[in-house]
């Protein structure tokens, strides 16, 4: 990533913020500054203290948790449960004054975050009306969004619900970046609830039939209209 000279960075075009009032973007970006990360950098740790919260401004970020398999080994692996895009909101456990994140972020390519202090954001969602609505419009999103994946998971055969998923990959993409996801095998296993064996058949059957593309820990969506039909199926 090319270095910005301090980061001096605006609201006014960042994802998250860009569409509240000139005058509360004034009051926001006193609370506000940004910074870079490298691909593979971890942002938080699970025992970190739940002290900010970050919006993202560029690139892509994913969280995850580690979790002990079912079993007698009890063997823990890793569960990603959500990837973020520009315009994307995390850390918001600090809402509820949650002592530690209890999960990893790491950036997944050149990103560029915003931050607040836990309890500036707290101050502004209590103080600004209009900055409290546009966050309670972004977290019913992402309830609704939950939803969706549980009830893909009940009604859906693996097949609909990898594409199901990666139809919600692409859309939320920035646009410039939209044919490529940069998701792993498993991740795409863990945000439906498949096994990496299953999924990676899955996915294999869909290159077959030209609806993508994988090569080198990246999936390409070479025929979007096919992979939203294959969304749909039951």
């Amino acid at each position: 990533m090319k270095k910005r000279a301090q980061l001096a960075l605006t609201l006014k075009d960042h994802p998250f913020f860009r569409n509240l009032s000139g005058e509360l973007i004034s009051r926001v970006e006193q609370f506000v500054h940004h910074r870079e990360y490298e691909p593979r950098q971890i942002i938080y740790f699970p025992e970190d203290s739940c002290d900010f919260v970050y919006s993202v401004r560029e690139g892509q970020v994913k969280i995850t948790r580690h979790v002990k398999s079912a079993g007698p080994s009890g063997a823990a692996r890793e569960l990603t449960f959500r990837h973020l895009f520009p315009g994307d909101l995390f850390g918001e456990e600090c809402l509820v004054e949650r002592s530690k994140y209890g999960a990893y972020a790491e950036a997944v390519v050149p990103t560029i975050l915003a931050l607040m202090r836990a309890v500036d954001f707290r101050r502004v969602i209590r103080d600004e009306n209009e900055f409290s609505l546009l966050l309670a419009r972004r977290l019913i999103a992402r309830a609704h969004e939950m939803e969706q994946v549980l009830l893909e998971a009940t009604s859906q055969t693996v097949r609909g619900r990898i594409a199901a998923g990666l139809v919600r990959l692409y859309r939320k993409a920035p646009r410039s970046d939209r044919t490529t996801l940069r998701v792993t095998h498993q991740e795409i296993a863990s945000l439906v609830g498949s096994t990496r064996e299953t999924t990676t058949a899955v996915l294999h059957k869909l290159r077959e039939e030209g609806i993508l593309g994988i090569a080198n820990r990246r999936i390409t969506v070479l025929d979007p209209a096919a992979l939203e039909r294959a969304a749909r199926s039951s």
